[in-house]
C-alpha cells in the first residue's frame, strides 16, 4: 500500500508544481483577453468574467503596432544567431575536446572566462565596432552582440558532449579511409544531436529575450525587436497591460514552437547525462 500512496503523492507534487509554472502564462493569457477596467479590479479573479473577455488587446496591436514586424526582425535575428553560432561552437569545442595541448587549454579557459563578463561590459566596445563598420540599426550587429554573449557558453557546451565520445569511434573511421573533417561529419556530429538541440536553444532563448543589445544598436521603430517593441508600449504614466500582454504572448509562441520541436532530442541529452 505505501508505494502506491507515494506514488499518487508524486505525482500530486509534480502536477502542483507544473499548475505554479503555468500560473505567469496563465495570467499573461488571461490578462491580454480582459478589458483594461477588469485587470485593475482588485482583488485579481483567476476565473474571468465572460462579458470581460476581449480581443481588442490583439486588434489593436495588429492594428497599430509593427507588431508582426518586430516578430519578424527577432525570427531573423534569431535564425542568425544560432546558425552562426553552432558553425563556430561546433568545430571549436571538437577541436578543445580532442587537443592536449597547454595553449589549447589556456585559449580555453580564456573563453570560459569570457562568459563571466556581463552583457553590459561588451555593449560599449560593440557600439564602437558597429559604428566604424556601419553596422548600426542593421540585425547584423545585434546577431555580432548575442554571438560574443553566448558563443562561449555554446563552445563549452559542445566540448563537454564531445569529451564522452569515446576517439576510437573516429579512429576506426579513419582507419576506413575518412579524413578528420568526414570522420567529423559522418560519425561524430550525428551523435551530437542533444547538444546541438541544447546549444539551439540556449542560443535561440538568449537572442530572442535579447533586449540590451536590440535597444542600444538598432534606432528603433520598424527595425526594432519585439522585447524592445513592447517596452515601447510602456508609458510614463499608463500601461495599458492587455496590449503589454498580448504582444508578450505572441512573442511567447516561437519559443515554445522551438521547445516543442527539440523536446526529444533536449529529451534524450538530459538522459544520458545521468548514466
Amino acid at each position: 500500500m505505501r508505494r502506491p500512496a507515494l506514488l499518487t503523492l508524486q505525482w500530486a507534487g509534480l502536477l502542483a508544481a507544473a499548475l505554479f509554472a503555468l500560473l505567469p502564462l496563465y495570467w499573461m493569457a488571461l490578462t491580454s483577453f480582459s478589458r483594461a477596467n477588469a485587470v485593475l479590479t482588485w482583488p485579481p479573479r483567476l476565473l474571468p468574467d465572460p462579458s470581460d473577455l476581449t480581443l481588442d488587446a490583439y486588434t489593436a496591436i495588429l492594428t497599430t503596432t509593427s507588431a508582426l514586424r518586430w516578430l519578424a526582425n527577432s525570427a531573423g535575428i534569431t535564425v542568425a544567431s544560432v546558425l552562426v553560432a553552432l558553425a563556430v561552437a561546433l568545430p571549436a569545442g571538437y577541436a578543445l575536446s580532442r587537443s592536449r595541448g597547454r595553449e589549447v587549454q589556456v585559449m580555453g579557459a580564456v573563453l570560459l572566462i569570457s562568459k563571466m563578463l556581463p552583457a553590459t561590459v561588451l555593449l560599449t566596445p560593440l557600439y564602437v565596432l558597429a559604428r566604424a563598420a556601419g553596422l548600426l540599426d542593421n540585425p547584423a550587429a545585434v546577431v555580432l552582440g548575442n554571438l560574443s554573449f553566448a558563443v562561449p557558453l555554446a563552445t563549452w557546451m559542445m566540448k563537454e558532449h564531445f569529451d564522452k565520445v569515446p576517439p576510437d569511434i573516429e579512429e576506426a573511421a579513419w582507419i576506413d579511409g575518412c579524413s578528420r573533417l568526414r570522420g567529423l561529419w559522418s560519425v561524430v556530429l550525428p551523435q551530437a544531436r542533444p547538444a546541438m538541440a541544447a546549444v539551439t536553444a540556449y542560443v535561440g532563448v538568449v537572442s530572442w529575450n535579447d533586449f540590451i543589445f536590440a535597444r542600444t544598436l538598432l534606432t528603433g521603430g520598424d527595425s526594432t525587436t519585439v522585447t524592445v517593441g513592447a517596452a515601447m508600449l510602456i508609458g510614463e504614466y499608463n500601461i495599458d497591460w492587455p496590449r503589454v500582454m498580448a504582444l508578450a504572448l505572441m512573442a511567447t509562441v516561437p519559443v515554445l514552437a522551438m521547445f516543442a520541436l527539440l523536446h526529444r532530442q533536449l529529451v534524450r541529452g538530459m538522459s544520458s547525462g545521468m548514466h
